[in-house]
């Protein structure tokens, strides 16, 4: 099938799949497409796993990462502080979550308890946490980078580290 995303990304349907799946990402690669592996809730050093994973086993297909870099965010280049954004989310929350589970017998204690668990997303759409994953991208044989906000902001990315 020829079309202008066909022949950018060198694929040969245009189909391009965002997943959070290693495996995925691999199977719409070598089936045609463009896989594209969703980096937002992973740490620097798991993406790296993930992308070497991905390398070993797509047989040289093109495929992408799909990051969150917001343009504008209020308190975007603030340090991120995972006890501040817990102290936030009420504990009646937390319960609320915990009674609907356990109203339909399912026993979810854990869910009563307010975590730092789930920070490194909201820290990944920060500036700092970007480029730490945007630079573990850069080091694997990507075509496609996707910021799932839009437009990053100017100065994102080193273009010459994605053209050569």
């Amino acid at each position: 099938m020829n079309s202008r995303i066909c022949e950018m990304l060198d694929i040969e349907f245009p189909l391009v799949a965002f997943t959070h799946c290693r495996d995925v990402v691999v199977a719409v690669s070598k089936a045609g497409g463009c896989g594209v592996l969703g980096a937002v809730g992973m740490s620097p050093e798991i993406l790296e796993q993930e992308l070497k994973w991905i390398d070993d086993h797509i047989d040289g297909k093109p495929y992408g990462v799909d990051v969150l870099i917001p343009n504008k965010m209020v308190g975007k280049d603030e340090k991120f502080d995972a006890e501040k954004l817990v102290g936030m989310i009420p504990q009646e929350y937390a319960d609320f979550r915990a009674d609907v589970l356990e109203n339909h017998d399912i026993p979810s204690p854990e869910l009563r308890n307010i975590d730092t668990g789930g920070s490194g997303f909201a820290a990944n759409t920060q500036s700092g946490g970007a480029k730490a994953l945007l630079d573990v991208a850069f080091q694997h044989p990507i075509k496609l980078i996707a910021n799932a906000l839009g437009v990053p902001p100017t100065g994102c990315f080193k273009w010459e580290k994605i053209t050569t």
